[in-house]
Formats: C-alpha cells, sequence, structure tokens
C-alpha cells in the first residue's frame, strides 16, 4: 500500500489548532463547576434552590437526570457525528466542515443553561429547561470536539509529534481552566460587589466567556488545511455500525477504554466537587475555589514537560499508571483528612490537590495521543481512515460513565448532605474518587502497549 506524504504543520499552525481546547475547555468546565452551584446552592448562602432536590426511586435527583440526559444524549450521538465526520467529503475537509457548524451552537447553549425560567425559587420546568439544553450543548459539544480530536492522528504524523501537539491541547486547555476557575470567581465577585445578586453576576460571566470561547473556536479553524497537512480520505466510505462494530473489536482498545472510564469518572467527581469541597468542607467562601484549583492546576502545569519527555522515553503507559495510582491515594488521603481540616491537617490537604495535579497532567497529555496511535494502527492495518470513530466510540461508555458521575455526586449531596453542617455527601465523593483511581490503575496496568508500538513501528 502506498502512502502519501503530508505536509508537516508549521508551528503557528500547531498553536492555532491546540488553542481550541481552552474554548471548549472553558465552556464544559463552565457547567461543570458552576452549573450545580447555580441551581442547588448551599443553605448557608440564603438563596432558594431552582429545581427539587429530592431523590427518585431513592437514588435520582432533579440535577441527575438532567446531567444524565445530557451524557446519553451525548454519547449516542458521538458514534454518528464520528461517522458522519469520517465519511464527509466536503471541500474545506473531513473535519472543518463540522468545527464551523457546532461552534455557536456550543457557546449558545452553555449561556442558556444558565437563564432558567423561573429564578424565583424551585420549579420543575427548570429541571426540564436545564435537561433540554443539557443536551443541546452536548450535541454541539461532540460537533466540534469529536472532529477536533481526530485531526490528532492525522496532524500527527509520528509518536513524539502526537505527544507534543496533545501537550499543547493540554496546555491550552489548562488555560481555560484557569481562566473559567480562578478568572469567573473574581468576575464574578466585582459584579456582585457592584450591586448584583449572584445568579445575576453569574449570567453576565457567563455570557462574557461564551462570547469570548465562540471568538477561539472559530479562530482554530484557521490553524490548518486539511488537503495540505493531513493524508487524503481513503475512497471507500463505512457505514456508522460497521465501523462502530470494528473499533469495538479491538481489544487493546476496550482495554483502555475502561482505564479511561474509571478515570473520567473520578476526575469529573472532583470537578462537580470542587466548589462543594471550599465551601464545606475547608468552610470558606466559594472564591477559596480558585486555591484549590490553583494548586491542581500548577500542578499539572509544573508536571508538562515531565510528562512529554518521560512518556517518549519509557512510554505513555508506565506514566499514565503512574498518575492514576497518585489520584488514588489523593483522593483516600483528602477523605480521611476532611474530618478535622485544622492545623496541619489544613495544610496537607491542600497538599492532596497540588498531587492531584500530575493524574491532571497524565489525563489530558497522554490519553488522546494513545487513541490515536490506535487509529494509525489501524489504518496501516487496513488502509481505511476511521480517525473520528476511534474517538466517537468511546462516546456511548465513557460518556454514560461520566453521567453516572453526575448521578452518584447529586445523590451523595442529597442523601448524605450538602452543607457545613451535614457535610457527608461531600466527603463521600473524595473517598469515591480514590477507589476509581485505583479501578483506573487495574485496566490501565492491562493495556499491551508494546504490541501497539510495535505494529505501529516507525509511522
Amino acid at each position: 500500500m502506498v502512502k502519501k506524504k503530508a505536509a508537516l504543520l508549521p508551528m503557528s499552525g500547531q498553536l492555532l489548532y491546540a488553542s481550541g481546547s481552552a474554548a471548549f475547555t472553558m465552556l464544559e468546565r463552565l457547567i461543570l463547576l458552576y452549573m450545580p452551584f447555580y441551581y442547588l446552592p448551599p443553605k448557608e448562602y440564603n438563596i432558594p434552590d431552582l429545581i427539587p432536590n429530592y431523590t427518585f426511586l431513592g437514588l435520582i435527583t432533579v440535577l441527575g437526570i438532567a446531567l444524565l440526559v445530557g451524557r446519553i444524549f451525548d454519547g449516542f450521538a458521538d458514534p454518528v457525528i464520528a461517522s458522519l465526520s469520517d465519511n464527509n467529503r466536503s471541500r474545506l475537509g473531513r473535519r472543518k466542515l463540522f468545527l464551523i457548524i457546532g461552534a455557536l451552537p456550543l457557546a449558545l447553549a452553555t449561556l442558556l443553561i444558565f437563564h432558567p425560567p423561573h429564578l424565583e425559587g424551585i420549579s420543575l420546568y427548570n429541571g426540564i429547561w436545564l435537561g433540554f439544553f443539557m443536551a443541546l450543548f452536548y450535541l454541539a459539544f461532540t460537533s466540534y470536539v469529536n472532529p477536533y480530536l481526530a485531526l490528532l492522528p492525522e496532524l500527527g504524523h509520528s509518536n513524539a509529534l502526537r505527544i507534543n501537539l496533545s501537550t499543547m491541547i493540554a496546555f491550552f486547555g489548562l488555560a481555560g481552566m484557569v481562566l473559567v476557575t480562578i478568572l469567573f470567581p473574581l468576575l464574578a465577585g466585582s459584579i456582585q460587589d457592584a450591586g448584583f445578586d449572584l445568579r445575576t453576576a453569574y449570567r453576565y460571566t457567563v455570557f462574557i466567556f461564551a462570547v469570548f470561547a465562540a471568538i477561539i473556536l472559530y479562530l482554530a479553524t484557521l490553524g490548518f488545511k486539511e488537503r495540505v497537512h493531513c493524508l487524503p480520505a481513503s475512497a471507500e466510505q463505512i457505514g456508522t455500525w460497521n465501523s462502530l462494530r470494528h473499533t469495538f473489536g479491538i481489544k487493546p482498545f476496550r482495554i483502555f477504554l475502561g482505564g479511561e472510564m474509571f478515570l473520567q469518572f473520578a476526575m469529573n467527581m472532583v470537578t462537580l466537587g470542587l466548589i462543594y469541597y471550599a465551601v464545606v468542607l475547608f468552610q470558606r467562601e466559594e472564591r477559596f475555589m480558585i486555591i484549590l484549583a490553583g494548586l491542581t492546576i500548577g500542578g499539572a502545569l509544573l508536571c508538562f514537560p515531565l510528562v512529554n519527555i518521560i512518556a517518549k522515553k519509557v512510554g505513555k503507559k508506565r506514566v499514565i499508571t503512574t498518575g492514576v495510582l497518585s489520584l488514588s491515594f489523593s483522593g483516600l488521603a483528602i477523605f480521611i483528612l476532611s474530618f478535622n481540616l485544622t492545623g496541619i491537617y489544613f495544610y496537607i490537604s491542600l497538599a492532596m490537590f497540588f498531587v492531584a495535579g500530575f493524574p491532571l497532567a497524565v489525563l489530558t497529555i497522554l490519553i488522546n495521543p494513545t487513541i490515536a496511535d490506535l487509529a494509525r494502527v489501524d489504518y496501516n492495518k487496513t488502509g481505511q481512515r476511521r480517525e473520528a470513530m476511534f474517538f466517537g466510540a468511546r462516546a456511548i461508555p465513557l460518556k454514560l460513565t461520566i453521567a453516572m458521575a453526575g448521578v452518584v455526586f447529586s445523590y451523595l449531596l442529597s442523601a448524605f448532605g450538602k452543607d457545613i453542617s451535614g457535610p457527608l455527601g461531600v466527603q463521600l465523593s473524595a473517598l469515591i474518587v480514590g477507589f476509581a483511581g485505583t479501578g483506573s490503575f487495574i485496566f490501565f496496568k492491562l493495556y499491551p502497549e508494546d504490541q501497539v508500538m510495535a505494529e505501529l513501528g516507525d509511522d
């Protein structure tokens, strides 16, 4: 099989392409960090809930249903979008058309999630509104992010370049997290200081972030030309079901996916709980979340060069397994320490958030290039260009897992407490993070990286 060479993407193009990660990370983190708090604030804030907080069938809450609906819709849409992208033959390329179409709805859905119809108090209509726009958000998110990630194995023509591109994507993603986690509370707080209530301040701040993110999403499409920097699509077009079935038939892919499911479950529990950790466990204002997030993100940024260099020398698997073990340790330690966050234990707990920066660096840098490796191996074997499906096939099990993190987290808050006077639900979320990290380690340990890299060859 003769393979046509594609031009190397210049550094300016690599940076512009990677910058898109900052935008969609900002939009998703806006929802994960602030939406639960916006709809269900701790009672100490004396702000009425916007949705019912009781459980159905002893487990499901309105917030959990909204998160679950969005993720289920997203999970089933992802392989369809992946197949459409793989089979697309637009003049703009297989991926760029989807980026252009998906950017505006993604920003708009984020904005509307924070504009429920009834702001005076609890209303089931607010729950319906939330579920609908969560579904719309994740449809737009999939339409942009799946083709975006599918470009990683296409633009990255070697293992080193794929790791470098993924490191840039991770860096911009963390930059987006910094802006949302640190700048958002400061900006919202300034608006509150000007005389606006908390929810109005949140809505104004979300609007600013949504407009900024939309601009970056469109700028990222200018960084590459698919006809120049990517190999041409194969002549054969593959149906969604056949492509999905073929992808799940690859054993190393299934093993790696198992590890990623546990890892994503744990990391999303942390994201959902971050503002509650600040207010309920550390008993500070919500702005104290800036300290917690800053420690984690700062730890991740310090680990970026180390993760990049060591992964190229010893392989991605060793670094990933070490990272998830550190996540497990951090979660268990925070749970134990949370019962007495005074004196030295206060500072040890803060240190655990810093340690959690290492698994965050591992997650953002090494997961996607490993999936890209598997896509390149499949292309070498079959000659079929199905990069998007390797990212889309993960969606159903992975995003159901992420949705379950939302269901479990909201259940813990409802059943065991989300307030300073009753913090057990928030504490238990840290314990579950520790257990999930251990499960992730077991699966990643089984991943046959040596076999995959041998089949990949010099690439």
